[in-house]
């Protein structure tokens, strides 16, 4: 698996408001990913600790074809007028730090104590 990693600051808008800003973020993953079938899991973190008011989103896909798929999925949704007005909304509730793309180790290490 390969992960592509965004990295977010909290505008003062959410820090202001947590309750309207998870709410937005439920919301905003229902229709954000509802066309991106390539994009296996999301996960998201927040931090507590250290950089406050920072949240991570972590996309999986099977491999770099499907991420490429992902970012070849994004350019059209983006040709889409309602739906890069939505999009763009984002910049009211957070600021974009970095982006990086991470991949799973080759060999199987880790610890699951799930299930």
């Amino acid at each position: 698996m390969i992960y592509l990693v965004y990295r977010m600051k909290l505008s003062e808008k959410s820090r202001r408001d947590q309750k309207a800003f998870w709410a937005w973020l439920e919301d905003r993953e229902s229709w954000f990913y509802q066309d991106l079938p390539m994009v296996k899991e999301v996960r998201w973190y927040y931090s507590v600790v250290g950089d406050v008011y920072t949240i991570e989103n972590w996309a999986a896909f099977d491999d770099e074809a499907a991420w490429g798929a992902y970012r070849s999925a994004l350019a059209g949704l983006k040709r889409d007028h309602g739906w890069e007005s939505q999009r763009v909304s984002q910049d009211d509730w957070w600021e974009f730090l970095d982006t990086r793309i991470v991949t799973d180790p080759p060999v199987p290490v880790g610890l699951s104590r799930a299930g």
